[in-house]
């Protein structure tokens, strides 16, 4: 019976911990440090930079999916613009700029060229600022 309710505090306390603190990383595209939120679940996917006033520079998420698919994706309760960064593995394959925050009924989708099993979402701007083009490498780091 101990072990149960220790077990269950744990496990109360773990979640309590990751939603406080989500997964993070880095990204370097062509020697940029990216500070990033990694978005592994259908919630941490579907929230993703939603609500947020602001990301710092430099800053972003990267949603990661199990297999390669041509990903739509929206920007629901965003407040800013963001770029999007189309990765297959650990190369750029497709970019979309300056997609603006969605407003009233106009609910923009976008979506890659190609089937890609992660994307990267930074500040609108960015991709032009550190020079980040399709085909160019990204480092993953923890």
């Amino acid at each position: 019976m101990i072990l149960i309710i220790v077990g269950i505090v744990i496990g109360l306390f773990a979640f309590w911990f990751y939603t406080k603190h989500p997964l993070s990383g880095t990204v370097k595209i062509n020697g940029t440090l990216f500070t990033v939120d990694v978005a592994v679940t259908a919630i941490e996917k579907e929230k993703g930079l939603g609500y947020r006033k602001s990301l710092e520079p430099t800053h972003g998420m990267i949603f990661v999916y199990d297999h390669k698919e041509i990903y739509p994706f929206w920007m629901k309760g965003m407040n800013f613009p963001l770029d999007f960064i189309w990765l297959d593995g650990n190369k750029i394959v497709d970019i979309t700029k300056n997609v603006q925050p969605a407003n009233g009924l106009n609910m923009q989708v976008v979506k890659p060229m190609l089937p890609v099993d992660k994307i990267l979402e930074i500040n609108a701007g960015e991709v032009e600022k550190y020079g980040i083009k399709i085909g160019d490498t990204v480092l993953f780091n923890k």
